[in-house]
């Protein structure tokens, strides 16, 4: 089955089940109002017709009735939910598909980042990027552990194939994949950064030994008001200065507690979220070492995390007897209720504190890797890269951009040895793109993704880019000059000796063609000394000789264009050689600027 028609067919499954249980929820929501008005009528009726015992059975035996239908559309509506969730899930897996991803609201934003050595220039975040397209992660982590496998991996050879190792098996694992997702999905609280809370298990503060001793006082109270009441005749007055004396130390004591019951409790609706994320990967049986020792980490003393974030939850509910006035007055007024909690949370807090933050990052990074797999769950056809960790070296074939729609891709072959290469090619033929496939194949492969080939093998290297050059009006700095500071970064980095693949995309547009074909020579002679290997797009044919110098490691490639009929096509293929056409004039012409 093609990965279109299983999405489609789980999209059409979840669909049915969707109508299944809006259908279940409206009959008992209709039920539940029909037994409200039924026990109403009867037990009016039986008021005044028969005996008050008579009414009272009647009242308490659809009351009975009302609160298990309350019960059952509870639990039908959290099925409901998840059914829901996991429709939007297909939805989505089909619009990566499809092309109609770029709709997605979670695109990276924040991660833009114009400085990077090749995220800007590659699309890695931001609009129509590859983190709109693959990102599964809901919570804050997550989304960052992501970023950092796509813009700063471990690029040791062990590591990345760890990482490849982990993507492949759950390349195999669709089913968890989604319910890791959809638990994101069901409650919005989950994208919130849980630091505050980790802060707070993190810290060395203590509780006063005051409240452990205080929370004990209405006890004394208690007891007094029943010994006052009772045989043993004691003063009523004494319980009344007890229960003045109690409220007096609730509010001493309730400046040390209020703070920490209010964080912990702002995270209430998140908790059981995260409860059910470790329950699930604690669930699942995993082959991959690395997958094993994520899940291993959600373990204190052989107590896993989902254990002990239910006691967190449950702690979260009582204080939130705090958000009902009349209860909370109550209950702190006669059994001191905010310091039983604070106790409780302290104690959970020892028992957790050095293990809170692993397990939120064990959720990340399962959300990373998760969003890596979605690449071959999508795209099962792609190959994983062989990766070597020394030489400059890259030989792919039937390649392409993993970002444009499988119809629309040209795929190429390539195979770079400690060469760089000249491009050229008219407007539009597809050497900036070819730039770019290169580029992202190279992000998915040090991430420990599969990439849009079928067969790649790189050398560990870094990557930096000089593509997509804009100015800056607030800071005074032109086009060209900030090409120039992007080209000497290049320039910086390849003299630290380091494996290094430089993309740059049109040198030195912002200037002369005399200025700009000899700053490009400079360049590309300087680069050649340094040992890197390189692409670099250019019109200016002049470059193109400095693959006759010998002394240099330069190859030609080329793009070129056929006139049809009048019309001009593209076939994006990479040829060898140099360039013998331009269309410039013809573009021209086309859009009404008529160059003889």
């Amino acid at each position: 089955m093609s990965a279109e028609k299983l999405f489609l067919t789980r999209y059409n499954s979840y669909q049915n089940l969707e109508k299944r249980y809006t259908k279940s929820f409206d009959r008992i929501s209709n039920l539940r109002f029909f037994i409200f008005l039924a026990g109403a009528v009867f037990t009016i009726l039986c008021s005044f017709l028969g005996t008050s015992t008579q009414a009272v059975s009647v009242l308490l035996f659809f009351l009975v009735i009302f609160l298990a239908l309350v019960y059952k559309h509870s639990k039908v509506e959290q099925e409901l939910n998840t059914v829901r969730a996991m429709l939007e899930i297909q939805r989505k897996y089909l619009s990566r598909m499809n092309g109609t991803w770029v709709s997605f609201a979670d695109c990276g934003l924040e991660f833009v980042d114009a400085n990077h050595p090749y995220t800007y220039d590659l699309d890695i975040f931001g609009p129509k990027s590859l983190f709109q397209w693959i990102s599964v992660a809901k919570t804050v982590l997550g989304r960052y552990h992501l970023k950092t496998l796509l813009a700063n991996p471990s690029k040791n050879l062990d590591s990345i194939k760890m990482r490849q190792n982990a993507v492949r098996e759950l390349a195999s694992k669709l089913e968890f994949c989604q319910n890791l997702e959809c638990h994101g999905l069901l409650i919005n609280e989950v994208s919130r950064d849980t630091g505050g809370l980790i802060s707070y298990a993190e810290e060395s503060g203590s509780l006063p030994k005051a409240i452990h001793i205080m929370r004990f006082f209405p006890l004394v109270t208690i007891l007094a008001l029943v010994m006052s009441i009772s045989a043993w005749g004691l003063p009523l007055e004494v319980p009344i200065v007890l229960l003045a004396l109690q409220l007096l130390l609730y509010f001493a004591g309730y400046q040390n507690i209020s703070s920490d019951l209010s964080r912990v409790y702002s995270f209430q609706k998140s908790l059981g979220t995260f409860r059910n994320m470790f329950l699930l990967i604690e669930s699942e049986q995993f082959k991959d070492d690395y997958l094993s020792t994520l899940k291993s980490e959600l373990y204190n003393q052989a107590e896993p995390a989902s254990i002990c974030m239910k006691r967190l939850e449950r702690i979260s509910d009582a204080i939130n007897f705090r958000y009902n006035l009349i209860f909370y007055f109550i209950f702190n007024l006669f059994l001191f209720w905010d310091f039983h909690c604070a106790v409780y949370l302290e104690r959970w807090k020892i028992q957790n504190a050095k293990k809170i933050r692993t397990w939120f990052e064990t959720i990340g990074a399962f959300e990373a890797l998760t969003s890596l797999s979605v690449i071959s769950h999508i795209h099962p056809e792609w190959g994983f890269p062989e990766l070597q960790a020394h030489g400059m070296k890259i030989h792919a074939q039937d390649f392409g951009h993993p970002l444009i729609q499988p119809e629309k891709c040209v795929r190429n072959d390539i195979d770079i040895d400690k060469y760089s290469c000249i491009i050229t090619g008219s407007n539009m033929s597809g050497k900036s793109t070819f730039l770019r496939a290169i580029g992202m194949n190279l992000v998915l492969a040090y991430a420990g993704a599969a990439v849009c080939a079928r067969k790649f093998r790189c050398s560990i290297m870094d990557v930096y880019t000089s593509m997509v050059i804009r100015d800056d009006l607030i800071n005074g700095i032109s086009t060209f000059y900030a090409e120039l500071t992007r080209i000497n970064m290049i320039l910086k980095q390849a003299d630290k000796g380091q494996p290094m693949l430089y993309l740059i995309d049109e040198v030195f547009r912002g200037t002369n063609s005399l200025d700009r074909i000899a700053g490009a020579q400079v360049v590309l002679r300087e680069l050649s000394k340094k040992n890197v290997i390189g692409l670099i797009s250019t019109h200016d044919f002049e470059l193109c000789d400095l693959e006759k110098d010998p002394e240099l490691n330069f190859r030609n490639y080329h793009f070129e264009e056929q006139y049809v009929q009048g019309r001009i096509e593209f076939d994006y293929k990479l040829r060898s050689g140099r360039c013998t056409t331009s269309n410039a004039r013809y573009l021209m012409n086309m859009v009404g600027i008529h160059v003889p």
